[in-house]
């Protein structure tokens, strides 16, 4: 942990000048704010280490065709919060096999279902797609309450401080947003002005609704008795879409051209033929796309959204930018491809140290002070009884 002094700030101004001041201007003299600690977070894994729990785990989930995935699921998360560091203390997660297993059957269920609505009258299938849409911000704030109350640090756990209304208030408006094109896409055909319309209105929505479910996350979140809040900034986000789209559409232009343009001056391109070097040309430009504005946008993503999350006397500071996480991400491919996956272990513990330690906590007293100061929240802790119940978790 290391400190770092922050610019000092004026006092009110006081009544007495000193000798020399020019006449008629106040004196405000110079005073230092209170120092501030900041505690960057550390990955103590290592590649080799994880390798072993992926194999035990990918061998007994192949083996018991998937009914291993729940205490697999828990043996990675567990490994992986002990291995995560902040000034000096391991998280740990609490996580039980049989919740997380009763969860994913339920997700099954309502797997099957979505892909049953495909196949059955447009009327029953809209009807499906309703009742699943209108259980969507119900399973979120479950989720969110599962993965915090099984987390915690110094012995405290978090929790997940929202009502069934505030969910529905924070989520609903997307899942109606994607049910109205859902619905729309199956006349598109007879109504392609219907559907652009409602294309277009979900994809300028798309930013907004990303700012409004990161605020519901981060700001019904919980230390113990520590609320956290998150400054929503809407307007950061939309400039990001904007960014990623443009840089999609240059990669897409400039890929393309690059597939198609050496076919047609060899003259062995014929109108509206479609090769198999051009369609394998076509999906290396959206890979690339992908991993060229993928890691761009998840860096800016972190940089909005931690610097804004604060609770207490904490605040979130992060040092991700694209170009370096740009890199972990081509040479993990790279070599997961190359070793035809058996790098992928050592690829998920790269990505997670260079995301873990470009994060760090700031608060105007030693985190270990803060945290012993900070008793365990009753009402939390007894609303969160429940979380057990289904073990669901959404990774956003």
């Amino acid at each position: 942990m290391t400190e770092e002094p922050i610019l000092p700030t004026r006092l009110a101004p006081e009544a007495t000048t000193p000798p020399g001041a020019p006449p008629g201007v106040p004196w405000q003299p110079w005073t230092p704010l209170p120092t501030v600690w900041e505690a960057p977070l550390r990955f103590t894994g290592t590649g080799g280490e994880y390798f072993r729990v992926w194999v035990v785990n990918t061998l007994l989930t192949l083996l018991t065709l998937g009914l291993y995935s729940p205490w697999a699921k828990v043996r990675k998360t567990r490994w992986f919060w002990r291995n995560t560091r902040l000034d000096g203390v391991a998280f740990q997660y609490h996580g039980q096999p049989l919740a997380i297993l009763r969860g994913r059957l339920l997700a099954l269920v309502l797997l099957a279902l979505y892909s049953l609505s495909g196949h059955l009258a447009r009327a029953t299938s809209l009807a499906i797609l309703g009742a699943l849409g209108a259980l969507a911000p119900w399973l979120f704030m479950k989720a969110q309450r599962f993965k915090l109350a099984n987390t915690s640090w110094r012995g405290l756990r978090f929790s997940f401080d929202s009502s069934a209304g505030e969910a529905y208030a924070a989520v609903l408006p997307g899942v109606v947003l994607w049910l109205g094109l859902a619905a729309a896409g199956g006349v598109a055909v007879s109504h392609p002005a219907l559907f652009a319309l409602v294309s277009l209105a979900f994809a300028l929505s798309v930013p907004g609704l990303h700012a409004r479910l990161k605020r519901y996350q981060h700001g019904h979140a919980r230390y113990g008795s520590i609320a956290f809040e998150f400054e929503p900034n809407g307007g950061a986000f939309y400039v990001l879409y904007l960014k990623a789209a443009a840089a999609m559409v240059a990669i897409g232009v400039a890929g393309s051209a690059a597939v198609i343009a050496p076919l047609a001056l060899r003259g062995t391109l014929r109108s509206g033929e479609l090769t198999w070097p051009i369609l394998l040309g076509l999906y290396g430009v959206i890979f690339l796309g992908y991993l060229v504005v993928g890691p761009y946008f998840a860096a800016e993503a972190q940089q909005i959204v931690w610097p804004a999350t604060h609770g207490g006397p904490i605040r979130f500071a992060t040092r991700i930018a694209a170009w370096p996480l740009l890199k972990v991400v081509a040479r993990n491919v790279l070599l997961t491809v190359l070793t035809l996956g058996l790098y992928w272990p050592f690829a998920a513990v790269a990505l997670a140290r260079y995301r873990i330690e470009c994060a760090s906590l700031r608060s105007s007293a030693p985190l270990e002070a803060v945290a012993a100061g900070v008793p365990a929240d009753a009402a939390a802790a007894l609303g969160d009884g429940a979380v057990d119940l289904f073990g669901l978790d959404i990774g956003l």
